[in-house]
């Protein structure tokens, strides 16, 4: 199931999500002692961290519960500037109290194929046994081509079963190696969040709403998790049709 939720801009967008995140939380250490959420990078991402950071949040959820993996990163170190972990870091890991082996990083310092292998180390080592890695939320954007993650159109990867997948000469800046969790792991999560913003992402999101066609042509609409929000802000949904702005967003 999709739901569509319009905020007035970024700000409000990231407040939403940031109460989602709390929502999520406290529901998965109810039920399963532990909260597991795969990051993403980008600019919208880093408001949500921040104010997840500030006392209102970081006060309410149970931070020795959570467990954090990334959906993506470049094959970069911990202090690069690409480097997805190093935003969430600053704008939200160092001001936290996650226990530091909860906090699964990429190592993109390793370069693609052996961050890849690590990872997919990690992700047994976490979720045990299961047949597949069930996130209770990832978190993710939409590239101006419809990527997703570092899943990217017309590539091969887009159809890999590997839980984790090395991407060498991504069609995107910066050209560098990435490393990605697959289609099969993120469909598996219990919540997906899209987070869009801006009117350069207006056209794609039309499409992806309204064009059931649109998953041949844009990874991020191949994305449907047990429910899938996204949500986005008035630049990105002005003139659309077809979307309820706020449908209940409870998960």
């Amino acid at each position: 199931m999709v739901d569509f939720h319009v905020y007035a801009d970024t700000e409000e967008l990231s407040q939403a999500a940031a109460r989602l995140f709390a929502d999520l939380s406290h529901k998965a250490h109810d039920l399963r002692g532990r909260f597991i959420v795969a990051l993403s990078g980008g600019s919208t991402p880093r408001r949500l961290f921040e104010i997840l950071a500030t006392p209102q949040f970081a006060e309410m959820i149970q931070w020795d519960s959570v467990v954090v993996f990334w959906g993506d990163d470049r094959a970069v170190g911990p202090d690069h500037e690409w480097s997805n972990y190093k935003l969430a870091h600053e704008s939200l890991l160092a001001h936290v109290p996650i226990p530091k082996e909860y906090i699964v990083r990429i190592r993109g310092e390793l370069g693609a194929a052996k961050a890849a292998e690590v990872m997919l180390e990690e992700l047994r080592h976490v979720f045990g046994d299961e047949s597949l890695p069930r996130f209770d939320l990832i978190i993710q954007g939409m590239g101006g081509d419809g990527h997703t993650a570092s899943l990217f159109p017309g590539t091969d990867d887009l159809n890999a079963t590997d839980w984790v997948v090395p991407v060498f000469d991504p069609p995107a800046d910066p050209k560098v190696d990435r490393v990605t969790l697959s289609f099969p792991v993120l469909n598996q999560a219990r919540v997906a969040l899209f987070l869009a913003a801006g009117a350069d992402k207006r056209d794609k999101i039309s499409e992806i709403m309204n064009d059931p066609s649109a998953s041949e042509r844009y990874p991020a609409a191949r994305l449907e998790a047990e429910k899938t929000f996204w949500y986005v802000d008035e630049a990105a949904f002005a003139g659309l049709s077809g979307v309820e702005k706020n449908p209940s967003n409870t998960a």
